[in-house]
């Protein structure tokens, strides 16, 4: 009886996870993940919606490991994580892709930042593909790594350097970023 109910517990958990599991233009983003290089699972922290002109741009789902949590430190770059893009946009070419990047880049930094880190922004803005609907983007940042950035085609590039991780992460958890953006990932409210 004992393992019945056990077993009963059991699904019951895997169908609580699969049920906060969530969608992003058409994309399932699940509920927890195993990070690349990690042993350890890592959960949903939370999702949020970037909008240009009133109208859904992409989507991003923010996971991390047990006990991650904090804007300042997930700002910081103190602790791994992983932001799932997924476009909303039906077709948008790669000169817009990229514009709004290096737009988004700008807002969360200082002249002097984008001066210190300028090869690796360009690289990161070079890389951007036309968006597609439904085609992802999947940045997995570690402290000590620094940004792996793979795109839907299997493209990937490695971006090294705390300062330009830092302003990386912050384009949608930093200060700077859309208060909603923020707090849709971290999930805390205001004023934090």
């Amino acid at each position: 009886m004992r393992g019945f109910i056990l077993a009963g517990v059991t699904a019951l958990g895997l169908i609580t996870a699969s049920a906060s599991a969530t969608e992003l233009a058409g994309v399932e983003i699940p509920s927890a993940i195993r990070a690349e290089g990690q042993g350890q699972v890592w959960y949903l922290m939370g999702t949020a919606q970037v909008h240009r002109s009133f109208v859904p741009f992409y989507g991003l789902a923010l996971h991390g490991p047990t006990g991650a949590s904090g804007e300042a430190q997930l700002s910081q770059g103190l602790t791994p994580l992983q932001i799932t893009l997924v476009w909303y946009a039906s077709e948008l070419p790669k000169a817009q892709v990229q514009d709004h990047f290096r737009k988004l880049f700008e807002q969360v930094t200082t002249a002097e930042t984008r001066s210190r880190v300028a090869p690796r922004l360009e690289k990161f803005i070079e890389m951007l593909p036309a968006a597609v609907r439904g085609e992802k983007v999947v940045f997995y940042y570690s402290p000590d790594a620094g940004t792996r950035v793979t795109l839907s085609d299997g493209t990937a590039a490695n971006f090294a350097g705390i300062e330009f991780n830092r302003a990386l992460i912050s384009m949608w958890l930093g200060p700077q970023a859309d208060a909603e953006v923020r707090e849709g990932l971290t999930g805390s409210a205001s004023g934090g």
